[in-house]
């Protein structure tokens, strides 16, 4: 399973995130689940009456190094709940793709594998030493940059949106065509990129509309997309526009 940052960085996780994924049956249902990861280790074999030990085992600092609660996600209201939890504890924001409701074992495997994927990634981070490769006298560039993250900084504006409305395009045709895949590799790049755009752009939204298989995913998809152009040429009587549709749809009366 692929896994994407949607606020925070791969580079430089906070140690503490909201992960979420839509429900399989109905991709207008989102669930999440919250992942820590301890930033001191220890052996919980030295707390655990003498009586206990037998059934402790072998376990060690690496058992609970890190965790997730509830262990199957549970239902969130919409993105803006996650986006404003995660803005008051400063928290990443995770991706985690589609689950199937029904199999809860499938729902904690699959949680259980991102606490791994995420707990590796802070403790690459938390190494005292950054691996640097150097480019040439004076510059220096991390290992990991990923190509397209410095094709999209040398970006202009307008080509980041052409780019954009190429990726959307993509991911549509994923959607629609069933391939799973793809269309995760592709929703990974359409948040890449929005990393390089303002954040009123409000790019994750546009990635979940694209990526769902809703009544009103084509709409909302392509209204977002629109919302960009406009924010971007300062067209700000269509922007306002381009919003009232949008509510008219994620808020109907």
């Amino acid at each position: 399973m692929d896994f994407t940052f949607e606020k925070g960085s791969e580079q430089s996780p906070r140690g503490h995130a909201l992960i979420y994924f839509h429900n399989s049956q109905d991709a207008s249902e989102l669930l999440a689940t919250y992942m820590i990861v301890f930033p001191i280790q220890t052996d919980v074999s030295k707390y655990v009456p003498p009586f206990l030990l037998n059934q402790i085992g072998e376990m060690g600092a690496n058992e609970l190094s890190a965790f997730a609660f509830p262990p199957a996600p549970e239902p969130m209201a919409d993105f803006d709940e996650i986006e404003k939890l995660a803005e008051a504890r400063e928290d990443d924001i995770i991706y985690g793709g589609s689950i199937n409701t029904t199999d809860v074992i499938s729902m904690i495997g699959l949680v259980n594998e991102a606490i791994s994927w995420y707990s590796d990634l802070w403790e690459q981070y938390a190494q005292p030493q950054r691996v640097i490769e150097v480019v040439g006298d004076d510059d220096e560039t991390e290992v990991g940059l990923s190509v397209n993250d410095v094709l999209y900084g040398l970006m202009s504006d307008q080509d980041k949106l052409n780019e954009l409305t190429r990726l959307v395009g993509r991911l549509r045709d994923a959607v629609n065509s069933g391939d799973m895949s793809l269309a995760a590799e592709t929703r990974g790049e359409i948040i890449a990129l929005g990393r390089h755009l303002p954040d009123n752009h409000q790019v994750s939204r546009l990635a979940n509309a694209a990526g769902s298989e809703g009544e009103n995913a084509a709409r909302l998809t392509s209204l977002y997309l629109q919302r960009c152009f406009h924010l971007t040429s300062e067209e700000y009587v269509m922007l306002g526009q381009v919003e009232d549709e949008i509510r008219s749809i994620e808020e109907p009366d």
